[in-house]
């Protein structure tokens, strides 16, 4: 598999799935079904309300509305729940690779969870078009947009979906998820309590609806049909849709196909209104003047566009070099939109307030015309020509989010022509043609705001574990990310009205109260703490052991990380209990701290990779003395070499006594060849800082047997591996330790055993 970019191999045993099947007493085991997974494992430290106890209390309701409420499925549905998916999708994996109703498999529906509640949003569809079309056709409170599945791919983190529709089936599905709320993804703040209102009943609506949506379609198919070559032809044919909700009301959904026509109308609009617009007197000169002038309009949105960006980047660096911390706005979301709006909108105004030291090419005098009616049309078409330029670009580039760029465009001819007819009566500078020309651009307006605070709420929350990227430059990500996210967002809602509204907006009396409010934001920010009970900080607290056999103890330590961009120097001065109970300064400083090793972190393997500047403190003594009995790796039998000269070692390794094993990491380097795990297929090696190949493997389910396993190497040079198994298990000690920091911050503790062996 590959995770956050990094190769892996993994092993199971014993993990568990529950199925259950809904069926009418005539259908046969074979009739093409519909699945539904959850799964209700949860995370590492988290009680799981959300992620996902929220979605098998879902998958429970509509199991038993199913039966209760009379409704025969015509097509068997099936609930998996699913006992392993944050160990990497396995539950899904062990599914699919071995239970017998695999094959009945005809579309499925993945509930997840990235937080506690909102509207369920469809994360990821396909293959083909038809899954999205039956969500468009049943959905009771849809929200999908087509432009996520452009995101997901860059966001930290994976579902089940991968196993059922890529990795390991082509089975057309649905990736539904919870994600607002994410300031408790993960965490121990992950309770019932912080579920949102209504969000599983809304989810459960949809649900029961979508199951009877595939359950009656008559395109189902069972999976062992979805590769015969009459419905592979058809889903080559059909490559997708482009598909959005409107305020949860509605859903708007048409194929890509139908996306190729219409999107490519806005630029071929453009692209003609240069001689449209001099028809009456037509000339290559007057239609080149007017192309001039078109063109200076789109230049000048392209800069207020890219200004309405730069410009809310660039307070947000300056405010950091200002400010103790980052992230201020992080519990408080409105403070950002407080900062960053204002500063956007100024951008987005500054081409507006020099437009008139730039003259018009076409003469004003020949075409009869006022000025400002040659201005406003040249600022218009150029800010139409900007859009539809952009709905061009998603369109070449194979992406489904140009929907918006598309609605932008449609929007702004229905306000230029009802502006164009207002001016008639009214002149263009009237109030009463602005107010024309913003009606029909409401609905718009309403939609471009619901998407893009939906779209900046959800960044950031997840800014809180993002990750921590080492500095100069990881102490300004979060803050030129939310920034730039909320200029783009300001630019597309409001900037298709700066092209009429902007003699209005752009002058100096509202400039100077965006400019105040901007101080006034930068004021107000620096009062307030990053974070809160409802916006905890994400800690990893590692006790790590380094044994060698089962039952030396060579060294105990803790180790502890931070995901997000206020670093553990910034934790130690704000919990002062933390950083005495590890016998540290106050005013430690990273030149003189002992720094955790990458390598020491392999428990985690490859979440460990959003980790930088990690801390290492020593054990107290009595922390050292565990009567347990430690992990330990050991040959079970003489090793073999074949013919061709490579050797196979058999090797057996005893988990000791620990009792609540969460995963064993093995990091093998050296001449390594085979081995017995994953189909004797091995991973791409991985790499840290130039060291030598490394092959990771994760093993995990709980057993009181030793894992036997080969390993084949095709010289005589040393095999060397690296076994870490993470226990959830804490000390008294570690207990306290966790209990000193503060109620604003998430600790996730755990202990790692460490040991190293050569073969």
């Amino acid at each position: 598999m590959m995770f956050l970019g990094h190769s892996i191999s993994l092993g199971y045993r014993n993990h568990t799935n529950i199925l259950m099947r809904i069926s009418s007493v005539d259908s046969l085991d074979t009739d093409p079904s519909v699945l539904i997974n959850g799964h209700f494992d949860s995370p590492l430290g988290s009680p799981g309300a959300g992620d996902c106890g929220s979605c098998v209390a879902s998958m429970l309701e509509v199991g038993r509305l199913i039966v209760d409420s009379g409704w025969i499925p015509p097509r068997p549905v099936i609930f998996l729940f699913n006992g392993a998916e944050e160990l990497f999708m396995l539950g899904a994996h062990g599914f699919m690779e071995k239970h017998r109703w695999r094959d009945t498999i005809g579309a499925f529906v993945n509930v997840e969870a990235s937080g506690t509640g909102g509207l369920d949003l469809v994360c990821q569809s396909g293959p083909g078009s038809w899954p999205s079309r039956i969500y468009a056709q049943s959905a009771v409170y849809p929200m999908a947009h087509s432009a996520a599945q452009d995101v997901f791919p860059v966001i930290p983190g994976d579902t089940d979906y991968r196993m059922f529709s890529e990795d390991y089936g082509n089975i057309p599905g649905l990736d539904i998820i919870f994600i607002l709320g994410g300031y408790f993804y993960h965490t121990s703040y992950d309770t019932v309590e912080r579920l949102l209102p209504g969000s599983i009943q809304a989810r459960g609506d949809n649900l029961f609806s979508l199951i009877k949506g595939f359950a009656n379609s008559s395109m189902l198919q069972s999976f062992n049909k979805q590769a015969s070559p009459e419905i592979t032809i058809h889903q080559d044919k059909d490559d997708g849709a482009i598909f959005f909700d409107y305020l949860s009301w509605f859903m708007v959904f048409y194929s890509r196909r139908l996306a190729l026509v219409l999107h490519k109308i806005p630029i071929a609009v453009f692209l003609v209104m240069p001689f449209l617009l001099n028809l009456r007197e037509f000339s290559m000169t007057s239609c080149l003047a007017t192309f001039s002038d078109l063109t200076k309009g789109f230049l000048f949105h392209a800069l207020g566009f890219l200004l309405a960006i730069v410009s809310p980047i660039m307070f947000s660096i300056l405010r950091l070099l200002f400010t103790n911390y980052s992230m201020n706005w992080f519990s408080r979301p409105y403070l950002a939109y407080l900062m960053f709006i204002p500063c956007s909108l100024v951008g987005l105004l500054i081409p507006r307030t020099i437009w008139s030291c730039f003259p018009l090419s076409q003469d004003v005098s020949v075409l009869q015309t006022s000025k400002e009616a040659v201005s406003d049309e040249a600022r218009f078409w150029g800010a139409f020509g900007f859009f539809s330029s952009l709905t061009m670009a998603y369109l070449l580039a194979g992406l489904s989010g140009g929907f918006l760029t598309f609605f932008t465009c449609i929007s702004m001819l229905a306000a230029w022509l009802s502006f164009s007819v207002a001016a008639k009566y009214y002149g263009h500078r009237s109030l009463r043609s602005i107010l024309f020309y913003v009606i029909p651009m409401v609905p718009y307006l309403a939609y471009s705001v619901y998407f893009g605070g939906f779209l900046a709420q959800f960044l950031i929350e997840k800014t809180g574990m993002m990750g921590s990227i080492p500095p100069p430059y990881g102490y300004f990500i979060p803050d030129i990310v939310v920034a730039a996210t909320i200029g783009v967002v300001t630019s597309v809602c409001v900037g298709p009205l700066i092209p009429v509204c902007g003699h209005w907006l752009a002058r100096s009396s509202i400039l100077q109260f965006l400019l105040q409010l901007i101080v006034i934001g930068l004021a107000v920010s620096s009062q307030f703490f990053p974070y809160s009970m409802a916006a905890p900080k994400r800690v990893v607290l590692q006790q790590t052991y380094l044994t060698s056999g089962p039952n030396h103890l060579e060294n105990a330590s803790y180790e502890i990380s931070v995901v997000d961009s206020n670093s553990l120097i910034f934790l130690f001065k704000h919990a002062p209990d933390v950083a005495k109970e590890l016998q540290t300064d106050l005013d430690l400083s990273f030149e003189i701290a002992n720094l955790s090793r990458q390598e020491n972190w392999l428990a985690l393997f490859p979440v460990s990779f959003l980790f930088t500047r990690s801390l290492k403190f020593p054990a107290k003594e009595s922390t050292a003395k565990l009567d347990l009995y430690f992990p330990y790796l050991i040959a079970s039998k003489p090793q073999t070499i074949s013919d061709n000269g490579s050797r196979r070692v058999y090797l057996e390794l005893s988990l000791g006594s620990l009792e609540e094993i969460w995963v064993t990491v093995l990091n093998i380097t050296g001449p390594l060849s085979s081995w017995s795990f994953a189909d004797n297929k091995l991973p791409a090696p991985e790499t840290l800082n130039g060291g030598p190949p490394s092959y990771i493997c994760r093993l995990s389910g709980a057993s009181h047997r030793n894992w036997t396993f080969w390993l084949e190497a095709n010289n005589d040079e040393e095999l060397r591996i690296n076994v870490a198994v993470l226990d959830q298990q804490l000390t008294s000690e570690v207990k306290k330790l966790k209990s000193l920091f503060p109620e604003w911050v998430d600790v996730i503790a755990y202990s790692s055993f460490m040991s190293a062996y050569t073969f």
